[in-house]
């Protein structure tokens, strides 16, 4: 499939973006020889499927302003911001929040890097058939932009060798986050005994996969359009991602799964004008409700790991993913159904031969929902 990308600027001049873009396939249509009026006329008259622009720390604001102009001109089109070497971590965090923007690519980067954003385009197409609720998505105004501090310390959590003082020091850059993580962190759910009244001691003391899902939960949630059903969602997203975690069979898929289901109501907290537009002929895609497709759609375009996408597109109706078992999906449906006091896809726990494990994930699940009733 073509697909076209603009790549403008460039941290050390155009130069760089072009030597990046002989690298990249060559059905692609790759543009570099774009300024930002031009590219504003390519974006309007014949759309672009993704851009990045690099950060210019001494017009940051005029950076930031050309992306919100490529939303207005083509709000399907893919946003993305790319951070110079050695940028200032405050700046990086705000500019990853800024209106117009949806991803952050941190220098260095590389074909693979860009050959991940074109990938979430070709996601967000197959989750929403519809062109025009793939716009209306793209502009909407106050969509939440990624979320930094839990992609840090994803980073963190992948590296062996990771000194937990950066997700610390990640933390503690936000004091509205290291308030709500620690209030969170001492809630009947996770609180073991004394209090932890540090951000450090809570790191240390429940662990970076925890403090992950807290942050994660304090990111996402709390910068979504205000909604009545918000602090529900959360609320059933974090009992769902607890279960989750010990629900799914190994290491890799508990971190993934507790994430999925932590994000997997989300798609309900997005604008009523996305959830009740008219459905297109071909948008019921795999029977999956609205909320799911435009909640997997939204985790895309942050860039979060692609099983997570799969997982909350899937969470309704693991069945569909004929032959899968209890992998990532699976445990995330059913965390999902267990925290919601619905039904476990039957077809799905037969097929998979997960008949005797049910009583014991029935048994979590009131244990877990009383502590946060608690």
């Amino acid at each position: 499939m073509t697909l076209r990308l603009a790549l403008v600027g460039g941290f050390d001049g155009p130069a760089s973006f072009q030597a990046l873009a002989a690298t990249l396939p060559p059905e692609w249509v790759v543009r570099t020889d774009l300024d930002p009026a031009t590219l504003l006329d390519e974006v309007g008259l014949h759309g672009l499927d993704a851009v990045v622009v690099a950060l210019d720390a001494d017009s940051t604001d005029i950076t930031l302003a050309l992306l919100r102009q490529v939303q207005r001109a083509n709000p399907e089109t893919l946003r993305v911001l790319a951070l110079p070497p050695g940028v200032d971590a405050g700046l990086a965090e705000r500019c990853a929040v800024a209106d117009g923007v949806q991803q952050v690519l941190g220098a260095p980067f590389d074909a693979g890097d860009v050959r991940r954003v074109m990938r979430r385009v070709l996601t967000v197409r197959s989750l929403l058939r519809d062109p025009q609720l793939r716009a209306a998505l793209g502009q909407v105004d106050g969509l939440p932009g990624t979320p930094t501090t839990y992609l840090s310390l994803r980073m963190a959590m992948a590296d062996d060798g990771a000194d937990l003082s950066e997700a610390v020091d990640a933390l503690r850059r936000d004091a509205a986050l290291s308030a709500r993580v620690l209030r969170m962190a001492n809630s009947a759910l996770y609180a073991r005994g004394r209090g932890i009244h540090d951000v450090g001691e809570a790191v240390h003391r429940l662990g970076l996969d925890t403090i992950g899902q807290l942050v994660l939960s304090s990111e996402a949630f709390g910068r979504m359009p205000p909604s009545a059903r918000a602090g529900e969602v959360e609320r059933e997203g974090l009992l769902a991602s607890l279960l989750a975690s010990r629900i799914a069979v190994n290491r890799r898929d508990r971190g993934l799964a507790s994430s999925a289901a932590l994000l997997a109501g989300i798609g309900a907290l997005l604008p009523g004008s996305l959830l009740n537009a008219p459905a297109h002929p071909s948008e019921l895609w795999q029977t999956a409700p609205r909320e799911a497709l435009l909640g997997a759609a939204l985790l895309a375009v942050w860039g979060l790991p692609m099983e997570i996408v799969e997982a909350v597109a899937f969470r309704h109706r693991p069945s569909l993913l004929r032959g899968r078992g209890l992998d990532v999906v699976g445990a995330v449906h059913a965390a999902c159904a267990l925290a919601a006091g619905a039904a476990v896809d039957g077809e799905w726990i037969a097929a998979s031969g997960l008949e005797d494990r049910l009583a014991a994930w029935n048994s979590l699940a009131a244990t877990y929902a009383a502590a946060q009733a608690g």
